[in-house]
Parts: structure tokens; C-alpha cells; sequence
């Protein structure tokens, strides 16, 4: 899909600048442009969403030590070590 097309800007000044200009942007465009922003960052989702409940419950079962995930042979090892303790 093309953007749509700007409609046609005033003559520039001297200087380079368009009077009452932010950037290349008229202050109603500008407006719209920031509301259109507002609006979509009102519309985002911060929650994690789990994808495959497999997976998590997969990874929720297995043995972990400092976060990271332990080898199925390291994790008998260890579960004979704290049943020692």
C-alpha cells in the first residue's frame, strides 16, 4: 500500500525553513500524526501471552539451577545429593 500523498507545501523561506513548520510537518499534521501515535500506543499489549501450554508446562516440570534448565543425567545426580542433605 502507497502512503498517501502530501498535499502540495507553501514556498519555503530564505533560510530553508517553512514559517510555523515542525520539521516538514504543518502543526495540523503534525496533531494528527501524534494523535494517531497516542491512540496506537494506548492499543499495545504488555502481557506475556503463552503460546504452546505444552511447552510451559514442559518447562515448568524440569529441574533448573541458577535459572538454567539441568540435563536429565545431571538432574538425578543432583536430586541424590539434596535427598542426602
Amino acid at each position: 500500500a502507497r502512503p498517501p500523498s502530501r498535499p502540495p507545501s507553501p514556498p519555503a523561506a530564505a533560510d530553508g525553513k517553512r514559517p510555523g513548520y515542525i520539521g516538514i510537518y504543518s502543526p495540523e499534521a503534525r496533531k494528527r500524526r501524534l494523535a494517531a501515535f497516542h491512540a496506537k500506543r494506548k492499543r499495545r499489549v504488555w502481557t506475556k501471552k503463552v503460546k504452546y501450554d505444552v511447552r510451559k508446562n514442559f518447562a515448568d516440570s524440569r529441574m533448573r539451577v541458577k535459572g538454567r534448565f539441568v540435563k536429565k543425567e545431571d538432574e538425578e545426580l543432583l536430586r541424590d545429593l539434596a535427598s542426602c542433605v
